[in-house]
């Protein structure tokens, strides 16, 4: 809510404007499972096009691409800093470490060389998705783009990345059921989500009835979305928003260390109206 509600509401308004950059600033370890979803990525449209890198190759593309995540972060960061509107003082600039340069070299190396996905490259044909890709279904315009699809004799598959770690098994089953929106109906669904630099892969092909299912979420959750959107725009009322019930529930916040709540769910309030230039 804050980021695509109160940012977008408070856009022209400077604090509002550091508030959607301090939601560009990840920490080093999400840019580093980033880069390794990109990096595999672009490994696969070269792999379609004729082209196979070698490890020198990949090691080489990895360090750069994750230097260039790391100093686009910086460059944020010493902004907003500069500035003084927010306080992220407790947030230091990164530099690329050679360790985790090497495991993201290893996470991208066992992915490329896991089975289910040489099986993908060897035959077929891939056409990469960008994230961005939406589809409408229902009036609903819903973004859950696979990151590439392939085609072959055996069918489609749309194939997607997890790399922050396994999903647990009922949020799998949504994705795979919204993945299939961009396919057919007997599309297979692989998903691949990394555990300790290790992939571990799950195929399915996602009943009619996990779609219809999954949809319903999709509109409650616009519906609730909508409802708090009109709330607050309307009464700037961040009472509105709804807190983690504990700190325990925020630790996969991909944005955790700007959140008011990471001081105390009970000053929360209190930050987020300060945050909100209210």
């Amino acid at each position: 809510m804050l980021r695509y509600g109160l940012g977008e509401i408070s856009q022209h308004h400077p604090s509002g404007q550091d508030l959607l950059h301090v939601f560009e600033i990840q920490t080093p370890w999400i840019l580093l499972h980033q880069t390794i979803r990109l990096v595999v990525l672009d490994y696969v449209e070269d792999y379609a096009n004729g082209t196979i890198w070698s490890t020198g190759l990949l090691r080489a593309r990895f360090a750069n691409d994750f230097t260039q995540l790391l100093n686009r972060r910086n460059v944020i960061l010493k902004r907003i800093q500069e500035k003084g509107r927010i306080n992220v003082s407790n947030v230091q600039r990164s530099h690329p470490e050679n360790h985790l340069v090497e495991m993201g070299v290893e996470a991208s190396i066992n992915i490329i060389q896991h089975p289910e996905f040489v099986s993908l490259l060897k035959q077929g044909t891939i056409k990469r998705i960008e994230q961005t890709q939406s589809i409408i279904c229902e009036g609903v315009r819903v973004y859950n783009s696979p990151d590439f699809i392939h085609h072959s004799e055996r069918g489609e598959t749309l194939v997607k990345l997890n790399p922050f770690g396994e999903i647990p098994a009922s949020r799998r089953q949504r994705q795979a059921a919204l993945l299939r929106l961009y396919g057919g109906n007997d599309s297979t669904i692989l998903q691949f989500s990394l555990q300790q630099r290790h992939w571990n892969v799950k195929k399915t092909i996602p009943t009619d009835a996990e779609v219809n299912d999954a949809m319903s979420l999709v509109r409650l959750d616009l519906e609730q979305m909508e409802n708090l959107y009109s709330l607050v725009g309307k009464n700037n009322n961040l009472d509105k928003i709804p807190l983690a019930d504990t700190y325990r529930s925020c630790m996969n916040c991909q944005v955790r260390f700007i959140c008011p709540s990471k001081d105390g769910l009970e000053r929360a309030k209190a930050e987020q109206f300060t945050l909100m230039c209210v």
